[in-house]
Parts: C-alpha cells; sequence; structure tokens
C-alpha cells in the first residue's frame, strides 16, 4: 500500500525590516516594513525519517558536501561558505543554493524546479521510492516559482557573516528544545534582538529570516522556500531574491514536531562581535 505523508505549510512570519539611524532620520517619516512567515515542510514523523535517513546522513557528514552541480555554475564564485569553520555542510549547502538562484533565477527555475512539476498527480508530490506529500496548491506553486523567476532580475551573493549564523543558532536551539515554531523565542527574543544581540548595524542596516522547517537537504531547504506553497505574498521567496540583502547566517538543527529546522537570516550594514 503506498503511504502518503501530508506536508503542511504554516504561515507564521517571514521577517524583513529595513532601517535608517537616528541620524539619518531626523526630520523624516521612519520607513519600517515586516511581514511574517515560516514554511514548513512536514509529515508524519517516522515515515519521513525511513525515507530520508540516507540523504540527511550523507548531508550532515563532516566529511562530505551535496554533490555540486560544477557542469552549470561557477562552484568557487558562489560557494562564499566553502572555507567557514563555523559551518555545517548543510548549512553551507543552503548559502551555496541560495547564492545559485540569487545570481541566476532563471536558470535555477530551469534545473531544479521545472523538474518537479511531473511529479505531480493533483495536489500530490510523489518522487519514485520516497513518500507521497500532499501539498496545499499543487504544481500552481511550483509554476508560479518558476514564472516569477524567469522574471527577476540577478542579484549579488551573499557572504556568511558569524554573528548572523549564531543568531540563527540561538534560535534553532531554542525550537529544537521547546518544540515551537515562528520567529519569537521561548524567552520572547525576536530576529531584532537575536541578531543585535552577536553583532551591531552602521546607520542604514537592512535585516530579515526564514525559517524552514522538515528539510533535509540545502537544495529541498531553498526550492521549500521558493516555491512558498500556500503562503501568500511568497515572502520567503521574497526575502531570497531580496537585492538588499548582502550577508548571510545559517543554522539548522532538530525539531520535536517536524524533525528539523532551518533558521536563515539576513542583513546588510551588519558588523559581528
Amino acid at each position: 500500500m503506498k503511504k502518503t505523508a501530508v506536508c503542511i505549510i504554516i504561515i507564521l512570519c517571514v521577517f524583513y525590516v529595513s532601517c535608517e539611524s537616528l541620524f539619518e532620520r531626523a526630520g523624516k517619516n521612519r520607513t519600517f516594513e515586516q511581514t511574517y512567515g515560516a514554511n514548513v515542510n512536514a509529515s508524519s514523523s517516522s515515515q519521513r525519517r525511513s525515507s530520508n535517513s540516507a540523504s540527511q546522513s550523507s548531508n550532515n557528514n563532516t566529511n562530505s558536501r551535496a554533490a555540486q552541480d560544477t557542469a552549470n555554475w561557477n562552484i568557487a564564485a558562489l560557494d562564499t561558505a566553502a572555507n567557514v569553520s563555523y559551518l555545517t555542510n548543510i548549512e553551507k549547502d543552503v548559502i551555496l543554493e541560495t547564492n545559485m538562484v540569487r545570481t541566476n533565477p532563471r536558470k535555477y527555475a530551469e534545473l531544479y524546479l521545472q523538474p518537479r512539476l511531473k511529479y505531480f498527480n493533483g495536489r500530490n508530490y510523489s518522487v519514485p521510492g520516497q513518500i507521497t506529500i500532499a501539498t496545499k496548491e499543487g504544481a500552481s506553486a511550483v509554476s508560479s516559482c518558476i514564472t516569477a523567476l524567469n522574471r527577476a532580475s540577478a542579484v549579488g551573493v551573499l557572504t556568511p557573516e558569524s554573528g548572523l549564523s549564531r543568531a540563527a543558532k540561538d534560535h534553532v536551539t531554542d525550537q529544537s528544545r521547546t518544540g515551537q515554531t515562528g520567529h519569537n523565542g521561548s524567552n520572547r527574543s525576536t530576529p531584532e534582538s537575536r541578531i543585535k544581540q552577536h553583532g551591531t548595524f552602521g546607520r542604514s542596516y537592512t535585516f530579515g529570516e526564514n525559517i524552514a522547517y522538515g528539510d533535509t537537504t540545502g537544495r529541498d531547504i531553498v526550492c521549500s522556500l521558493l516555491i512558498d506553497d500556500g503562503v501568500p505574498g511568497r515572502g520567503h521567496r521574497t526575502n531570497i531574491m531580496n537585492g538588499a540583502f548582502t550577508q548571510t547566517g545559517v543554522a539548522f538543527g532538530t525539531h520535536k514536531q517536524y524533525r528539523t529546522s532551518c533558521t536563515i537570516t539576513y542583513a546588510n550594514g551588519y558588523t559581528s562581535k
């Protein structure tokens, strides 16, 4: 009998803020924008654990990274976290995948999103040999993402920043312990407070945060956030393709309910402590 796992997307906040210093805001109206969301790609824990255990073990191995598509990408230029010691392999893969789609969104859609369409049967996404996932929108969310990326302009690569990763790690560690979801910590921390705990901003700055639950590879994490199934406004995709961001931090860990979580922070004008 074919097993079916349910993919749940919970809208809990994509966090994005653009701020100016008090000096620059003097005599001006302060512009403040924030949208919220977190991506959950989760199902029966036992089913997901057995179907993905091999890829998860491979990606988290300290001696290996996910296979890199050197035939289509200039990995040396895009893998900005390659030599960073404080990131795990899957965390480095998230930054690489993010830089791939940012610098050539059309190519990324063609190579990694277009092939997904053939695995849909209605709203069910079924790859041979893997657990079937019941999505909210079906293939239309993937098609919408492909269209958006085909129209998107390329933006610059993100470079890793240790303070941003420490802020992300704080949140992943907290949610691993509590099983909570969303952007506020059990100690009432926010993306802003966590980021500022580990660094400082200049006069003009911007920052944001994405969270994905349930995925076990860098590519799946980034693709889930890009597709944004069931999320009005596609705020996760907006954060990934936001040209104002130049820095990033990533933390990947366990989660009581969804098995894994990945918090990704973004910023510009940030200096780690």
